[in-house]
């Protein structure tokens, strides 16, 4: 490979013409992410800077923007002890507690690179993760407790009891040692609560009070307990407790008031017959939390208290959220099957429309937008119409608070008829989907239909009484395919949902502060830089020699790398790195061709070349899964023999979970995974997969088992997904 010549400058003459020296702290004590079991900290870390600026606290926005009192001075040490009398947070850090630090390195030239954000983690005094979980239903009679011990904890006292307030004041219980709990005679139909207080030879520590039902209690509220986007008109429904005559219904928006409330409470509600367990609170407010308890009444008295649910309405008039249907016979008390609700063509051959499934459970379980069902709509348009409709009785008034937007989410399959898909209001305003793949698009797509074209035809948008949901012409039947698409989360909003791809992520570099360079070209200012974007993160302990300014090849490329493009082509003498036109100003390298230009441990003995560059926790909590895609513009070129075989991958944490490999590139042409050298200005996109579960990834960019190689570059990285 043909190589620059590089003239070798004394370390001391290169210090005092850059003024820096290798920026950027690394390797942190405690390790990021670490659970610390001590109250107290020394912190500790590698730097090359003249002094380091110290930021400490508990809150991950102060300590990033240095604010508030997380700034705990500048020293030239690389340690700083916290937690311990004497020094910051004197009286220790708190149990239970995340706490966040950075250094930043300060050159002898007043130039300060800013550190990356690490952490670290305090264990809890108290007891948590409780088993049954706090709230949870119709455990059993022989039911055994059990916990998470608290940090340190030697003995533990249990409290349980049917009063939250008896048990919650309760003191004296008897020490024990184990982890686990078993009552001695929990009753049917019962609340309970419970608490574990720890002692770690020194102190007590009191735990929260959890509760839990028994069989036969109260419960499977509907909406769930925690829900969201809850209809302003909902009905409230539950299970009866066994034997209970009746039931009291308490509903309000404040928590203690509802969990307080007697039948003299303004939240009281009524009382329910058993066999009538529903209740129509009326018009809820919109976007607000509600609480709500159901007391089980007995005959002879002593009423079981239940414990509050809750959920919170939407910001947007609910048409169907398809959360309320169930699989009860007709003939039951609170029945509501799907497809008695959406008409369909079951007994009507003119229309090749079909609701629900033949067997229970009738709505679809599994294929759902957000909550835990949605409508499948079989349509088959022999006969030249399939369509579905719905007589709405509530939120008939399509003009309050100013909705302008009727949306419709529908996921379809490729395998479908390309019908055309339309929604009728009133059984006269019609409007079709503009979208003509929309029963072939196989993710959840939002139809934003403007109320407008609906009143434009005559409907009078505050007294609407119907909705129908078809395929196929409806003004003119002409015969067609079939197949099956889900719907889900009719609604009326004040606009358009988003439509395509959501921008999740995106990083050009261009934000970077570039200094001056240290080895190559050594001196020039504003070119280089190994201090990644704010909440990055640069591993370049596999380079060989790193640390050791006379053994770690040319410093500039001991690991990943922000540079000016430009000055990086011209200062490795091009060799085909100006054929990377896609990356402009500001772009990571990593580069070990020019790397390998100045004395280095020896890779073959000690381990080749290896460094990975890490985004920050990136939020895809608004994409649906399987559709986050990441696209970046990247600049290849590989070399292959006896000594090098430069490999590159890219991997995925999805919630910290490990790693999954994502990307693959290697050197070797009889790899499957062999990238050629034809890769010196391409974009490259990833479909990352990312599971239902996700809701933060990071991704990692490795070049490993390189030497006397070639190079990696990236630049304009975006990550999107398709939204919820």
């Amino acid at each position: 490979m043909c190589k620059n010549i590089i003239f070798l400058v004394s370390l001391v003459l290169v210090l005092s013409i850059t003024g820096n020296g290798w920026a950027g702290t690394s390797n942190p004590t405690p390790a990021n992410g670490a659970v610390h079991e001590e109250t107290w900290a020394n912190l500790a870390w590698e730097g090359a800077g003249a002094s380091f600026d110290v930021y400490f606290g508990d809150n991950l926005d102060n300590v990033k923007d240095g604010t508030e009192d997380t700034f705990q001075g500048n020293q030239t040490t690389k340690f700083y002890v916290v937690g311990f009398p004497g020094f910051a947070f004197p009286d220790g850090l708190v149990p239970g507690t995340t706490y966040y630090w950075r250094i930043d390195e300060t050159q002898a030239d007043g130039t300060i690179q800013t550190g990356s954000i690490w952490s670290f983690s305090i264990p809890a005094k108290i007891a948590t993760n409780p088993n049954p979980p706090d709230g949870a239903e119709f455990a059993e009679l022989n039911e055994e407790l059990s916990w998470k011990e608290g940090f340190g904890a030697k003995l533990h006292t249990v409290y349980i009891g049917t009063s939250f307030d008896e048990v919650d004041n309760a003191t004296g219980g008897s020490n024990q040692a184990a982890k686990t709990f078993s009552p001695d005679s929990l009753e049917a139909e019962k609340v309970y609560y419970w608490r574990v207080d720890e002692f770690d030879a020194v102190e007590t520590f009191k735990g929260d009070v959890w509760g839990f039902t028994t069989i036969g209690a109260a419960g499977t509220p509907n909406p769930s307990n925690g829900a969201v986007d809850v209809t302003q008109a909902p009905t409230l429904s539950w299970t009866p407790a066994d034997t209970a005559s009746s039931h009291d219904i308490y509903l309000g928006t404040d928590a203690d008031a509802v969990n307080s409330a007697t039948t003299a409470s303004p939240e009281y509600k009524g009382n329910k017959a058993a066999g009538e367990e529903i209740l129509d609170p009326g018009q809820l407010d919109w976007d607000t939390e509600y609480f709500w308890r159901v007391d089980a009444v007995y005959d002879a008295g002593n009423p079981v208290k239940g414990l509050a649910w809750s959920f919170t309405t939407a910001g947007f008039l609910v048409v169907d959220d398809f959360e309320g249907y169930n699989d009860l016979n007709e003939e039951e008390p609170g029945s509501n099957r799907i497809f008695l609700a959406w008409v369909d063509g079951f007994d009507d051959p003119a229309n090749g429309a079909l609701v629900g499934y033949e067997n229970p459970p009738f709505a679809e379980q599994t294929v759902v937008r957000s909550g835990s069902q949605s409508m499948p709509l079989f349509y088959d348009n022999a006969a030249g119409n399939s369509a579905a409709t719905l007589t709405l009785t509530s939120n008939r008034d399509w003009t309050e608070n100013g909705v302008t937007t009727l949306i419709i989410y529908s996921r379809g399959n490729r395998t479908n008829a390309a019908e055309q898909m339309y929604v009728a209001v009133n059984g006269s305003a019609v409007v079709n989907n503009d979208n003509l793949d929309a029963a072939q698009t196989g993710i959840w797509t939002a139809w934003n239909i403007d109320l407008q074209a609906i009143a434009s035809q005559g409907v009078d948008l505050t007294n609407v009484n119907s909705i129908s949901i078809g395929f196929g012409d409806k003004s003119n039947p002409q015969a067609g395919g079939s197949g099956t698409i889900f719907v889900d989360d009719i609604r009326l909003a004040t606009a358009p949902a988003p439509v395509g791809r959501l921008l999740l992520f995106e990083e050009d570099f261009e934000t970077v502060e570039l200094g001056a360079s240290i080895e190559e070209s050594a001196g020039t200012e504003g070119v280089w830089t190994d201090t990644p974007p704010e909440g990055w993160f640069i591993d370049e302990s596999g380079v060989p020699g790193i640390g050791d300014p006379d053994t770690d090849g040319v410093a500039d490329w001991a690991g990943w790398a922000i540079a000016d493009k430009e000055w990086w082509t011209n200062a490795a003498g091009d060799q085909r790195r100006t054929e990377y036109t896609l990356g402009q100003g500001a772009v990571a390298v990593a580069d070990p061709d020019e790397w390998d230009d100045a004395a280095h441990t020896d890779s073959a003995s000690e381990g080749w070349y290896k460094t990975f560059m890490s985004t920050p926790a990136i939020d895809i909590s608004e994409a649906q899964a399987g559709t986050v895609q990441l696209k970046f513009d990247s600049s290849w070129r590989p070399e292959f023999d006896g000594n090098y075989h430069q490999t590159a991958n890219i991997t995925a944490s999805f919630n910290g979970s490990e790693p999954i490999e994502v990307l693959l590139w290697e050197s070797d042409s009889a790899s499957p995974n062999f990238k050629d050298d034809n890769s010196t200005n391409e974009t490259i996109t990833l479909n990352l997969e990312n599971p239902p579960w996700a809701t933060t990834v990071v991704l990692t960019f490795g070049l490993f088992e390189a030497g006397n190689d070639w190079w990696w570059a990236i630049d304009n990285l975006q990550l999107t997904g398709f939204p919820k």
